[in-house]
């Protein structure tokens, strides 16, 4: 394993990758630069689901659950 995958593990060295950043992806820039273990999760779970092959409507649907959690700890930064 590369030192650059290990960055993206930790938290995402490539800022265009942005996995773990609060939002989706670097497009909302209003939000800041947020990455948080939850928003690694949520991403994860996006990720996962479309590597079984989910279209990416269907793979964000499904990573729902994590969202919530997510949202909770882009918040708690922010304070």
């Amino acid at each position: 394993m590369t030192d650059a995958d290990l960055e993206r593990v930790r938290g995402g060295a490539d800022p265009s990758d942005a996995f773990g950043r609060c939002g989706p992806g670097t497009s909302w820039k209003w939000l800041g630069n947020v990455y948080t273990p939850e928003c690694r999760a949520h991403d994860a779970a996006v990720r996962s689901q479309e590597a079984a092959g989910a279209p990416k409507w269907l793979a964000h649907l499904r990573a729902l659950p994590e969202l919530p959690a997510a949202v909770a700890s882009y918040v708690r930064a922010k304070l």
